[in-house]
């Protein structure tokens, strides 16, 4: 848990992380679980994301500034058109083997409840996040 009062959620996914791992580095899985129009760049660190949603002309840029093969994925949002709070925030995925599978801890560094989008964000993350778990279960 984040000391700043950042968004963070803990889930069980029944998967390897290598898999949650893949889903959120190769553009089309990204695509997939995040309901995005589509995803394109690189997903290795030092690379970035660009991933368009619904009608937005321009893309929400994710630069990847960890990909740590299958522990850990760290994003700095560059860019956000669809919710401008975003820009300059991390979203950071850290994964664990466990009995069950994986354990993804993951926190959005910056999203923090003073944030007018906060609360949708809050409600939005949880319902991303049991994707991203139920796309990587399907992909083990």
């Amino acid at each position: 848990m984040t000391t700043d009062n950042s968004y963070t959620k803990t889930i069980t996914v029944a998967a390897t992380p290598e898999e949650v791992f893949a889903a959120l580095t190769d553009p089309d899985q990204v695509t997939t679980w995040w309901s995005a129009k589509s995803t394109t760049g690189s997903g290795k660190a030092g690379g970035e994301l660009q991933i368009i949603f619904g009608t937005e002309e321009h893309p929400t840029v994710m630069r990847v500034l960890s990909a740590h093969r299958p522990e850990v994925v760290v994003w700095e949002v560059t860019s956000s058109p669809l919710i401008p709070d975003w820009k300059g925030t991390r979203p950071t995925f850290t994964m664990a083997t466990t009995e069950d599978g994986c354990r993804l801890d993951f926190a959005h560094h910056g999203l923090v409840p003073t944030l007018e989008c906060f609360d949708l964000c809050n409600v939005d993350w949880g319902r991303f996040l049991v994707r991203l778990a139920a796309h990587a279960e399907q992909r083990g």
